[in-house]
C-alpha cells in the first residue's frame, strides 16, 4: 500500500507556505496544481531525536471533484468530460480516500449492450468515473452539444498513466484478466517502462468466472491478499464491468478499472494501432482490418448507437419545444 501524496511538492507550478512565529510546526501549503485544482494542504511536523515526521492531512476547498462535475449524457449514461490529467488526478483521490470506486471506459458497443442489459447499464450508472473511448462517443457528444475534451481509452492511457502515477507515488498494482500469461507479460513491460512499479501481482481466471462462484472466491482471495491500491481488470465486456461491480466492496482494493483487451495489446498479443491512427480517430478502422471476424459487429454497434443518440437528442428538442 502506498503513502498518498508524499511529496506533493512534485505535483505543483506555484506554492507558497504560511508559518506561524513558532516556525514550521503547523504551516499550510497552498498549491495550484498543472491541472488546474487548488489544494489546501495542513503540515503537523513532529520532530524525533533521529528523524523527522510530516504527517499530511489534506484537505480539499470547494473544488473538490469539481472537475468530474463537467459530463454528457448518452443513452441514459452519464460520461465525464475530463482530461486524461483529471482522469489521474481522480485515480490518484479515489486511491487517497481508501474507499472502493470503479472506473468504466465507455465506448459505443458498450451503451448500446447497456441498452438492453439492465445490470450493465446500472453499473455504468454507478460508476465513479466514465471516460470516452472511441470516435462514436466523441460524436455522440457532439451531437448532444458537449465538445469532449479529451477521448481516454484502457490501453493509451488509463494503464500506462496510472501506473506512471502509482510508479511516482509508491501505489501497487495487480493485473486480473486476459489469457494465461497476457497479464505477466503486461505487468514486465509496464515494469520496464516505469522501474518503480510495484507489481502486487497477476492472476489469469478461467473465461466462466462471471458464472463460477469458486473461481470468483479465489479471485477475490488472492487480490485481497495482495492488497493493491489499483486493481485492472480485463474481462471483456460486459462480463469485466459486472463482475467489478458485484465483487468490489468485497476487495479491498480503493480504485478498480476495467481495462479490456489492454493486457493483450501491452503484451504485444494483439497488434496495437499506431500513436497517429489513435490521434486521427481511425483505431476501429485498424482494429477492425486486423481482426474482422471479432470486431465487426462491435462496428456495426458503432453505427446503431449514433442513430440512438441522434434519435434521443431529436426527442429532446421535441420535448423543450413544448
Amino acid at each position: 500500500m502506498g503513502l498518498a501524496r508524499d511529496d506533493p511538492l512534485q505535483d505543483m507550478d506555484q506554492f507558497y507556505f504560511g508559518e506561524s512565529d513558532t516556525g514550521p510546526t503547523n504551516q499550510t501549503l497552498c498549491l495550484d496544481l498543472s491541472c488546474g485544482l487548488h489544494y489546501s494542504a495542513v503540515y503537523s511536523c513532529v520532530l524525533e531525536p533521529r528523524s523527522l515526521f510530516r504527517i499530511h492531512n489534506f484537505v480539499k476547498g470547494s473544488t473538490r471533484g469539481s472537475y468530474l462535475e463537467d459530463t454528457v449524457t448518452l443513452l441514459g449514461v452519464v460520461v465525464h468530460n475530463v482530461t486524461s490529467a483529471q482522469a489521474v488526478q481522480a485515480i490518484d483521490d479515489f486511491v487517497f480516500s481508501r474507499k472502493p470506486h470503479k472506473i468504466i471506459v465507455a465506448n459505443a458497443a458498450k451503451l448500446v449492450k447497456a441498452q438492453k442489459d439492465s445490470e450493465l447499464l446500472q453499473v455504468l450508472r454507478t460508476s465513479n468515473l466514465v471516460t470516452a473511448d472511441g470516435i462514436s462517443i466523441v460524436i455522440g457528444a457532439k451531437m448532444m452539444g458537449v465538445k469532449l475534451r479529451e477521448r481516454i481509452t484502457g490501453s493509451e492511457h488509463l494503464v500506462p498513466f496510472s501506473c506512471e502515477l502509482a510508479s511516482r507515488k509508491g501505489y501497487s498494482v495487480f493485473f486480473l484478466g486476459a489469457g494465461p500469461g497476457v497479464a505477466e507479460k503486461a505487468s514486465v513491460v509496464l515494469k520496464q517502462q516505469f522501474p518503480g512499479l510495484k507489481i502486487a501481482g497477476t492472476y489469469s481466471p478461467s473465461y466462466d468466472i462471471l458464472r463460477d462462484q469458486t473461481e470468483t472466491e479465489r479471485s477475490i482471495q488472492i487480490v485481497k491478499e495482495a492488497s493493491p491500491d489499483i486493481l485492472f481488470v480485463a474481462l471483456g465486456t460486459p462480463k469485466q464491468e459486472k463482475w467489478i461491480s458485484r465483487n468490489m466492496g468485497r476487495l479491498g482494493v480503493p480504485v478498480t478499472i476495467g481495462v479490456g483487451a489492454t493486457f493483450d495489446f501491452i503484451a504485444g498479443v494483439v497488434p496495437r494501432p499506431p500513436a497517429w491512427v489513435h490521434s486521427v480517430g481511425f483505431a476501429w478502422l485498424y482494429r477492425l482490418v486486423h481482426d474482422p471476424k471479432r470486431l465487426w459487429r462491435r462496428n456495426l454497434e458503432g453505427i446503431i448507437f449514433l442513430w440512438l443518440v441522434f434519435k434521443e437528442r431529436f426527442l429532446r428538442k421535441a420535448m423543450a419545444s413544448d
